[in-house]
């Protein structure tokens, strides 16, 4: 074997250009936009053709056609239109999926209806916290005037409260009856 007195030299090329954190931020963020854009664009033309509404769930609650239901831990649910504006913070999550589905098909008088009771709950239910810490407060200080006057007004708000979630139940079981969902 010969040995070759002239070596080829290793050709180092130009090492790429450094990429700084900053960039790959700015390039991640600008994909996951696109992303999230896309999959909107996806979801809404996949619900145009579907009769039946989509739900997907997401890590805080669910994605029914078009409107995004965020669940709280003490079993409120938020409807987040299209438009990602709040539409109604809804007692309990079943109303507020039923909300939904009812818009997406077009059944306003129903889905309006639900809105005006699920309101009239949260309506009573703040009264009837209202009045019970007003009287609670009175029998501390011995003002049986107040405690007397409040205690109608306490009733009256846990009647229409009982009221209005029977108007819900049934609402909610009609729509069990029908299913709605389908």
């Amino acid at each position: 074997m010969a040995k070759f007195r002239t070596r080829k030299k290793y050709n180092k090329k130009a090492a790429p250009p450094q990429v700084t954190s900053r960039e790959i931020r700015d390039i991640s963020a600008s994909t996951t936009d696109y992303l999230k854009r896309w999959t909107s664009r996806e979801l809404h033309k996949i619900q145009q053709e579907q009769k039946s509404p989509l739900c997907i769930p997401l890590n805080n609650g669910y994605k029914i056609g078009l409107y995004q239901l965020t669940v709280y831990p003490n079993k409120t649910c938020d409807v987040l239109d299209p438009n990602k504006d709040l539409m109604h913070t809804f007692d309990n999550k079943i109303s507020a999926i039923l909300f939904a589905i009812y818009t997406i098909k077009k059944q306003y008088y129903i889905a309006d209806d639900l809105l005006l009771w699920d309101k009239e709950i949260n309506k009573n239910y703040i009264e009837m916290i209202n009045y019970r810490r007003i009287i609670e407060s009175a029998r501390r200080r011995s003002d049986f005037v107040t405690v007397d006057t409040r205690m109608p007004r306490l009733e009256m708000a846990e009647t229409r409260l009982n009221l209005a979630r029977d108007k819900i139940s049934k609402i909610h079981k009609t729509a069990k009856y029908y299913k709605i969902w389908e």
